[in-house]
């Protein structure tokens, strides 16, 4: 008796269980929608009906071709009466079938229709494409009118003469400008495209641009200026930190509860004309969050005057630090780790004046307080002969 109960067991072990089979089989193909519309939009198009009254509707489905040989769907829930087929990369006439699908997977008999989508956003932003000279290489802006999820990719000569990629910009933004750098002077072609996440392309923009002159300015060159207005330096974090090269050990301070706004001002040793510079929060779990600068202004000057105001001073940029994850201040990714240890950069606007005294104005730390910390500031640009 025991041996048989072991056979009986085993044989019941070894029992085939059908796995992803819907729940429900009833057999019943459910009705078709009806009262179909379309709303074409950019490289996409909505498709409303009216569902058929079967109890057991799950969703309806939409079959197409976004491109020759390429078949996608798009499925809409049985709580609406719509569903987006998107993806298309050019204008002109695709057909769509669609079905309702019930709880057994049941589906019913097509609805044929067609659809005309406007002009792809890929498309749209490569018409606002311009590439132009910058700082060791190239300035490209863009308009993103309907915020779509695009790559801009920006393409040159490598060392053996191939065209390839060096650099692809992600972004939904509706607006957006980025440059390339690393190039020398010498006369060089650039090429930049659009992608979206369907492999859609534009055509290539392809220019010949000669890169401005730009370098890492000398630290050693650096000085300290004490203005009346300016914010002194606390807890023994003084300011000739910033340029010694250490991003992890101890940095400027100012005193907690201070003013807000409030700026310091230092002396770059030359008259230059800047490109970008590069902060570096105080790091560890300090990273975006307390003292580090979250929004902030870079003014520049030639002559300061000696009182502390204003006079002579210009503003050169408008900088916010953003934290990529977008989680409050002392949750962090390694995203928000990697980003910080990697130090923030920001460019100086191509027609900003030539400056040899800099301001930098803190209008909002990481915790909202009156007091601003940090490691390390690098800039770039021409210095002026």
């Amino acid at each position: 008796m025991f041996f048989t109960g072991l056979v009986i067991m085993a044989a019941g072990s070894c029992k085939e269980e059908e796995i992803n089979n819907p729940v429900e089989n009833d057999g019943s193909v459910p009705g078709p929608v009806s009262n179909v519309s379309v709303e074409n939009l950019h490289g996409a198009a909505r498709i409303t009906y009216s569902l058929p009254r079967d109890k057991d509707l799950l969703y309806v489905k939409a079959e197409f071709e976004s491109k020759p040989g390429v078949v996608r769907e798009s499925r809409g829930s049985l709580y609406t009466n719509s569903v987006l087929v998107e993806g298309f990369g050019d204008t002109g006439t695709y057909d769509v079938k669609l079905y309702a699908v019930d709880r057994s997977e049941n589906e019913s008999e097509p609805v044929s229709i067609q659809i005309n989508p406007l002009t792809p956003p890929v498309e749209e932003v490569f018409k606002s494409v311009t590439v132009t000279e910058d700082f060791g290489g190239a300035n490209i802006k863009f308009e993103n009118e309907f915020e779509a999820g695009i790559a801009v990719v920006v393409l040159t000569n490598d060392t053996v003469g191939g065209y390839v990629p060096v650099e692809t910009f992600y972004t939904q933004l509706k607006e957006g400008s980025f440059s390339v750098r690393g190039y020398d002077t010498l006369e060089r072609d650039f090429g930049v495209y659009v992608r979206d996440r369907w492999n859609n392309l534009s055509d290539t923009l392809r220019v010949v641009l000669s890169p401005l002159y730009e370098t890492e300015l000398d630290k050693g060159e650096f000085k300290e200026v004490r203005l009346p207005t300016d914010e002194p330096s606390a807890w023994g974090w003084v300011m000739p930190n910033l340029w010694n090269g250490d991003n992890g050990g101890t940095g400027f301070h100012t005193d907690n509860g201070g003013p807000s706004p409030q700026w310091f001002t230092f002396d770059l040793g030359v008259t230059a004309k800047l490109s970008r510079f590069k902060i570096w929060q105080r790091p560890d779990t300090w990273i975006f969050t307390h003292g580090n600068p979250r929004e902030f202004e870079l003014w520049g000057s030639n002559d300061p005057p000696s009182d502390g105001s204003w006079d002579n001073w210009v503003k050169l940029v408008e900088c916010e630090s953003v934290k990529p994850s977008g989680l409050p201040p002392a949750s962090n990714t390694q995203d928000d780790v990697d980003a910080a240890a990697r130090g923030e950069e920001y460019n100086v606007p191509i027609d900003a004046p030539e400056v040899r005294y800099i301001r930098f104005k803190t209008l909002r730390n990481w915790a909202g307080s009156g007091f601003v910390h940090f490691m390390e500031i690098t800039f770039w640009g021409s210095p002026q002969q």
